[in-house]
């Protein structure tokens, strides 16, 4: 496997300062989560040596860590501008849930591509990960394989990092459930990237993830398409594009927004958000249901890679045990597996870009 060189994060980044939403839904196919490949694996330490040096080894090239301060990054937003409010707390997990104090099980919850890229991503040895999956769980589709529930060990120790939660307000939408919210992310963020993180999330509980739809909405029973109207997050594809791409790299943005509305629309699309006549925003609306067992989330410790993006896993933390027989009052439950998902943030001119991030639950 080859090896890459990652930076600890506080070497390249000074700190300056989640909620789950358990809905059950039924409704159109939801599209796949945009996510990534990374390594959260260390370079080696060089063995000492008497010898002089004749030549150092050469620092791999770094991308400008960006300098963009909150407050910039705000400005560029369009002119309804979500606030933000960055405050010092604890990891916490779902009430009733006791922290779980013995190892678990460490799984990738899915994987689209092949074995070896799997394991190269998540830094494991293919035969490592082949020895743990001897009869892996797939699916086929257009060609590509996607596995599920990989394990990558079987005694894994949940970090508890310091985390800090994030505040999103958008006082002028209409429904009161999507005004405001708040999220955890990793404390080692700046306050720019801890920001942009939340917004992510909060894109993706409210528009993305468990719903796809910006509302409030009219429906035209023509031709299928939903359409953005006052009191909605924003009701421009303009003022949409210039948000997420505040948001989102390009390559996020671009599984996001699909231009011009198609001719041919079917009842699904192959991107949620297009562009209708008068720059309108029009969609195909959505919903899928939560994991019920899901008890919270952690993250490891932010890694800065060779390219200058920043990469770590978001641990989302179940019950899969029999032991489970739902949530009551006096129940308390503690997880016994985490499923890793890679979390990449990339530099840009204007502050950090989230490029791969998909929901805790």
């Amino acid at each position: 496997m080859k090896k890459k060189i990652c930076f600890p994060l506080a070497l390249l980044l000074l700190t300056t300062a989640c909620g789950s939403k358990p809905e059950i839904h039924t409704g159109a196919q939801m599209p796949a989560p945009v996510t990534g490949e990374g390594t959260m694996e260390a370079a080696p330490s060089p063995e000492p040596t008497t010898e002089p040096e004749t030549s150092p080894t050469p620092t791999p090239t770094m991308a400008p860590t960006p300098s963009t301060t909150l407050e910039e990054w705000i400005a560029a937003m369009p002119d309804n501008k979500p606030e933000y409010t960055i405050e010092e707390g604890d990891l916490r997990l779902q009430d009733f849930v006791a922290w779980p104090e013995q190892p678990v099980t460490l799984e990738i919850p899915s994987w689209k591509g092949t074995l070896e890229e799997a394991a190269e991503a998540y830094g494991v040895s293919l035969e490592t990960l082949q020895a743990l999956n001897p009869d892996p769980e797939t699916s086929e589709r257009d060609g590509v394989t996607t596995y599920y529930n990989l394990k990558l060990q079987d005694n894994y120790t949940v970090p508890k990092p310091s985390v800090r939660y994030v505040t999103v307000s958008t006082p002028w939408v209409e429904y009161s459930s999507e005004r405001t919210d708040s999220y955890m992310v990793p404390a080692a963020l700046s306050d720019q990237a801890a920001a942009c993180m939340a917004t992510a999330y909060d894109f993706q509980y409210e528009h993305y993830g468990m719903h796809i739809g910006i509302d409030p909405s009219v429906y035209e029973e023509e031709t299928g398409w939903e359409y953005t109207t006052d009191g909605a997050l924003y009701t421009t594809y303009s003022d949409l594009t210039q948000y997420l791409e505040n948001v989102y790299s390009q390559r996020f943005c671009d599984a996001l927004l699909g231009g011009p509305v198609p001719e041919d629309a079917g009842p699904l699309t192959e991107k949620p958000y297009y562009q209708g006549e008068n720059d309108t925003i029009c969609f195909k609306s959505g919903d899928r249901g939560s994991m019920i067992q899901y008890c919270g989330t952690s993250f490891t410790e932010p890694e800065v890679q060779p390219d200058g993006s920043i990469e770590f896993w978001q641990l989302s933390l179940t019950v899969e045990s029999d032991d489970f027989v739902g949530w009551g009052e006096g129940i308390t439950y503690t997880p016994d597996t985490a499923s890793a998902t890679i979390i990449r943030l990339k530099p840009s001119e204007n502050g950090w870009r989230v490029d791969a991030l998909s929901l805790p639950n």
